[in-house]
C-alpha cells in the first residue's frame, strides 16, 4: 500500500494522492535530489488478466514506457523516469498544475464547439509528436487530458502506450489495455492497432467534451462494447460544426476514418481566431516551507498591510529552479513589495500580508497555508545552518523528511512534519536560494492532509520571486 512519505526507487518521495484511474493511481511526489515536484503513477494491472499475462504486462510497461520518454512536446506530459519498485511498474512524469478535461466537463457542463476544437488541435499535435517517435497512446480520454493554467491541453498517462512493435506483441498475447468506451473497435475485436486507433479515441474524447456525455451512453461495459462493435455512436446534439469531424473520426472501418491532416484543417476553421501557439511553461517544483519560529522567522505582531505594487516586475536573475524565464502575474495574484524589502513576489490576492524587518509573511483566509519570504544572512554553509536550526529547538512531534543541498545551484532544502496544537499535523518546507546577488529563505507551511491540494499555489508563487 502506497502512502505519503514513501520513497520510490530510492529517489522519488510520495507527497499525497492526485488521481485514481482504471489502470493505476497517481500521486504528487518530489525528487529527493532536486526538490522538483513530479507526478508518480503506479501502473495497475487489470484483474481480468491471467497470472501469465500479468507477468508479461509488468515487464512490458517499463520497457515500452522508455519509448515515449523520448517525446518532447508542449502538449505531451514529459516522462522523467520509468522503474520497477515493489509489485508494479512506476512512471515518473512532470507535474503540471491543471484540471483534467473530465473534471472541467463535470464542473462546467458541455464545452462550446470552438473551445473543443482548440483542445482537439492541441491533442492532435500531441498525438502527431507521439507517432513521429513511433509511439501510440492507446488511451486518449477526457481524464487523460489536462487543461493547464495557461489554457493548453496536455496529453498525459501513457500507461498503455508503447512502440508499434511492442503493441503488436502485446496484441498477439491477446492483451488489450485501455478504457472500453474510448477504445477503437478494431482494437477490441480484430486486435489491430495503429495511428487510426488513436484518432478514433480522439473523436470519442471530443464528442464527450462538446456533448457532455460519452458517445455510447449505455451504462454497462458490455453494452458499451456492443455499441462500439455496431459502430454507431449516439447522435450529436450540441456539436454544431464539429459534428462532421466527430463522426469522421469514429467511423467503424479504420480505412474510412478521417485522416489527421483533414481533422487538423477542419478544426482550425472552428477554433477561435485568437488561438495562438502556446509555449511550454516548465513547472519545476521547488518548494518552500511555512514560517518556522525556531528557524529564525517569528512575528511578534503584524504591521499594516501595504497596497499591492502595480509597478512592472524586472526580469529574473535567479537560478532555473527558483524563477521561470519571465515571471508574470498569475491569475488571481497581486504583486507585493515594501520600501524596506529588496525583493518583490506575487501572492494570491485574497491572502493577508504582513511585513516585519524586510520579511513578508502571507496567510490564506483560512489561516493555512502560509508563505514567508525573508532575507537569508548566513550563505556560507547553508546545509550546516539548516541542520543547526533543526537541532536548536524542534517543534512538538517533529519528524525530518530531508535536509539536503540543491544539486545544480547554491542553497539547500529542509522538509519536515510537526504537530501544531490548533491545526494538527503540519508539513513544512524551507528552501534557501540565491536570487541574483541576494539570498532568501522561502518558507511554506500547510496542513499535512492538504499538502497536495495546496502545493499548486506554491508552484505559482516561487517563480515570481525577483530582486527589485
Amino acid at each position: 500500500m502506497t502512502a505519503a512519505g514513501d520513497l520510490i526507487g530510492s529517489r522519488w518521495r510520495v507527497l499525497g494522492p492526485l488521481a485514481k484511474g482504471g489502470l493505476g493511481h497517481v500521486w504528487l511526489g518530489a525528487d529527493e535530489r532536486t526538490g522538483r515536484t513530479v507526478a508518480l503513477k503506479k501502473c495497475g494491472l487489470p484483474k481480468s488478466l491471467t497470472a501469465e499475462k500479468r507477468s508479461l504486462v509488468r515487464l512490458w510497461v517499463p520497457r515500452e514506457a522508455r519509448a515515449f520518454a523520448r517525446i518532447q512536446h508542449p502538449n505531451v506530459i514529459r516522462t522523467l523516469d520509468v522503474l520497477l519498485d515493489g509489485d508494479a511498474p512506476w512512471i515518473v512524469m512532470e507535474y503540471v498544475p491543471s484540471r483534467s478535461l473530465l473534471d472541467v466537463i463535470l464542473a462546467d457542463g458541455p464545452l462550446p464547439p470552438a473551445r473543443v476544437a482548440a483542445i482537439g488541435l492541441d491533442l492532435l499535435a500531441a498525438l502527431t509528436a507521439s507517432w513521429d517517435a513511433d509511439v501510440l497512446h492507446l488511451d486518449v480520454k477526457p481524464s487523460n487530458v489536462l487543461i493547464a493554467e495557461d489554457g493548453r491541453a496536455v496529453l498525459t498517462d501513457f500507461g498503455p502506450a508503447g512502440s508499434k512493435a511492442g503493441v503488436a506483441a502485446l496484441a498477439e498475447a491477446e492483451v488489450i489495455l485501455g478504457s472500453p468506451k474510448y477504445v477503437a473497435p478494431e482494437r477490441l475485436f480484430e486486435l489491430i492497432t495503429d495511428e487510426r486507433s488513436d484518432l478514433w479515441s480522439l473523436g470519442a474524447t471530443l464528442y464527450h467534451a462538446v456533448e457532455g456525455r460519452t458517445p455510447f451512453t449505455r451504462e454497462t461495459t458490455d453494452d458499451a462494447l456492443h455499441a462500439a462493435d455496431a459502430g454507431r455512436p449516439d447522435p450529436a446534439v450540441l456539436a454544431g460544426p464539429l459534428e462532421p469531424v466527430l463522426f469522421g473520426l469514429m467511423r467503424r472501418d479504420p480505412a474510412e476514418r478521417m485522416a489527421a491532416a483533414e481533422v487538423r484543417r477542419r478544426l482550425r476553421r472552428i477554433a477561435p481566431a485568437s488561438r495562438r501557439t502556446r509555449v511550454l511553461r516548465t513547472a519545476t517544483a521547488v518548494a518552500a516551507a511555512g514560517a518556522v519560529a525556531f528557524a529564525g522567522v517569528a512575528f511578534a505582531g503584524q504591521s499594516p498591510s501595504p497596497a499591492p505594487s502595480s509597478s512592472p516586475t524586472p526580469p529574473p536573475s535567479a537560478p532555473a529552479q527558483v524563477a521561470a524565464p519571465a515571471p508574470t502575474l498569475p491569475p488571481g495574484f497581486v504583486w507585493w513589495t515594501h520600501q524596506r524589502a529588496d525583493f518583490r513576489v506575487a501572492m494570491p490576492k485574497t491572502w493577508k500580508p504582513a511585513w516585519k524587518a524586510g520579511t513578508l509573511r502571507c496567510t490564506s483566509p483560512t489561516g493555512h497555508p502560509t508563505m514567508t519570504v525573508s532575507p537569508w544572512t548566513d550563505p556560507g554553509n547553508v546545509l550546516a545552518a539548516l541542520t543547526r536550526a533543526e537541532s536548536e529547538k524542534p517543534p512538538p512531534g517533529y519528524r525530518r523528511l530531508r535536509i539536503q543541498p540543491l544539486d545544480d545551484s547554491p542553497g539547500a532544502i529542509w522538509e519536515y512534519t510537526f504537530q501544531d496544537p490548533q491545526a494538527g499535523r503540519m508539513r513544512a518546507m524551507r528552501q534557501v536560494v540565491k536570487v541574483g546577488p541576494s539570498w532568501y529563505a522561502l518558507d511554506w507551511r500547510a496542513p499535512a492532509t492538504d499538502w497536495a491540494t495546496d502545493l499548486p499555489t506554491l508552484l505559482e508563487v516561487v517563480p515570481t520571486l525577483t530582486v527589485k
